[in-house]
């Protein structure tokens, strides 16, 4: 790399004069950027990354030795190299610019000759540097790309050979058992090549920049248990224990790509069987983090109590051609593309696949991504006829609050939350006339639902107006319901909330 191709420098001085006569001196061979005020100069360093900085030294307001401190604090720019431009000479200052990190010094008056070397020697120990990092990552790069393609060569050997032999044995046996545990065998095997096969052809999509998602409609919770009833016979020849714990705010039917969410979670759960031990046990948790204007931010946690990873392991995971126990003799066999694949597909779908653990304190995989909701126009049932009114929401759980919280933003109700039965029950009965509606859980702690409502309606056996109340639950069993409407409740809204179900209700009772 030669300083021909335009390295850029930064001159900052508050004599126009200085900076007109650097800039002739510089501008053949630089790009120059240039400020007269030491504030303004630090943002334009942090906006374009110079290759160099000429610094004067005695400027009003912000002198040239606060700058450099304030350039030397930054991550971003500590790394520049600073020339001061000074008129001081003495050795105590020269000292001071040095011990704040300066990397040379350029006297006034001006020598053409000797500033153009002085910022030339400068940047060809920064260009000689790029050179040396660049051809490093190459090498990197390459070594890794070659100890990758010796993995997923011996990884598809492996399922190929299983292949090969069973099919075999099971043409040239004759005790029909065998020969069915034969080719149960081989149809595993097939199944691993082809997921080998599909990661492979994964990579050259992204590497090209040609991986995309499909949008269409699917059932989540449907989806998922079709899933894990795939790893089962990995779960079971490990004696392990895996429990599934879906939200019930997350709706049943999505709009996203199915089959990338589920490789996603496939991935991360396939790694927690392979790491955990014998008899150990893996959670998998989902829900929606966030709802916004028909999106949902889904937030699945796959958790094991397995052998876990240091933190300079984690780095490497997501990392392609890496992996945090690399090599083929390793304990667990992998090609190491499967979590590189994972955060890329992540990231597309606006999420993220991040870890949590310690060595022997197992792992806490995190995925995140946004998915649409059939249903993006729900309001169009005279949003504004709730304009003025007040509802008091109760459920225990946080996360149900918010979304449906989220869910009625539009119709411009005001909102109160409780977080238990007795909490909207002393809610109510210190201001009856504020609320307009109550959409009360029936499962909460301290006092359920049923109970909130049945003191409400005793309370309001006192008075003239019976306020509309909402039964909000997973139970719609007959006998259930019914009992819900003994109670004095006004009608039901099944989990996960329908908010076309829900404003409709709304509207009926609401006067």
């Amino acid at each position: 790399m030669e300083e021909t191709m335009k390295n850029s420098v930064l001159v900052v001085d508050d004599e126009k004069a200085n900076i007109l006569a650097l800039t002739h001196i510089l501008s053949p061979k630089f790009n120059i950027y240039a400020s007269k005020d030491g504030q303004d100069a630090i943002e334009i360093a942090h906006e374009y990354i110079p290759d160099i900085i000429l610094l004067d030294v005695l400027m009003p307001g912000m002198d040239g030795y606060a700058v450099i401190e304030a350039l030397k604090s930054s991550k971003a720019t500590r790394k520049i190299p600073v020339i001061f431009i000074t008129g001081l000479c003495s050795a105590e200052d020269e000292k001071k610019g040095l011990n704040l990190g300066a990397a040379d010094y350029i006297n006034k008056p001006f020598n053409p000759a000797i500033v153009e070397l002085r910022v030339r020697n400068q940047v060809r120990s920064i260009n000689q540097m790029r050179e040396l990092l660049a051809k490093e990552l190459s090498e990197k790069s390459s070594r890794a790309k070659s100890e990758f393609l010796s993995r997923m060569s011996h990884e598809m050997r492996t399922p190929m050979n299983a292949i090969i032999g069973m099919t075999h044995l099971a043409r040239n046996t004759g005790d029909l058992n065998k020969k069915d545990e034969y080719l149960e065998k081989t149809d595993n095997a097939s199944r691993d090549l082809l997921r080998l096969i599909d990661s492979v052809l994964d990579i050259t999509e992204i590497e090209n920049d040609k991986l995309t998602l499909d949008c269409v409609e699917f059932n989540f919770k449907a989806a998922l248990r079709v899933l894990t009833d795939t790893i089962d016979a990995e779960i079971s020849a490990k004696h392990q224990s895996v429990t599934v714990d879906l939200a019930s705010s997350i709706p049943d039917t999505l709009i996203g790509d199915q089959k990338r969410l589920l490789q996603v979670i496939a991935a991360l759960l396939s790694n927690a069987v392979k790491f955990t031990p014998e008899q150990g046990s893996i959670k998998l948790n989902a829900f929606v983090s966030k709802i916004e204007d028909g999106t949902l931010t889904l937030q699945i946690e796959v958790i094991d109590n397995g052998i876990g990873i240091s933190k300079d392991q984690q780095d490497k995971l997501f990392t392609l051609f890496e992996q945090a126990d690399g090599g083929i003799d390793r304990k667990f066999e992998g090609a190491g593309a499967g979590l590189y694949i994972a955060k890329t597909i992540a990231a597309m779908m606006n999420g993220d696949v991040f870890v949590e653990s310690e060595p022997g304190m197992g792992s806490r995989f995190i995925f995140t991504a946004e998915v649409k909701t059939p249903d993006t126009d729900l309001l169009n049932n005279e949003p504004l006829s709730f304009k003025g009114k007040t509802v008091l929401l109760a459920d225990d759980v946080e996360i149900n609050r918010e979304i449906v919280a989220a869910m009625l933003e539009d119709t411009h109700l005001a909102i109160e939350c409780a977080t238990n039965g007795r909490e909207a029950f002393d809610m109510y009965a210190s201001d009856p006339d504020k609320y307009d509606i109550i959409i009360m859980d029936i499962n909460m702690p301290e006092m359920d639902g049923v109970e909130a409502t049945r003191n409400i309606r005793e309370l309001k056996a006192l008075q003239r107006q019976k306020i509309p109340i909402i039964a909000l639950t997973a139970n719609v069993l007959p006998d259930e319901i019914a009992g819900y409407i003994e109670a004095g409740m006004d009608g039901y809204i099944g989990k996960p909330v329908d908010l076309d179900k829900l404003v409709s209700l709304m509207i009926k009772h609401i006067k």
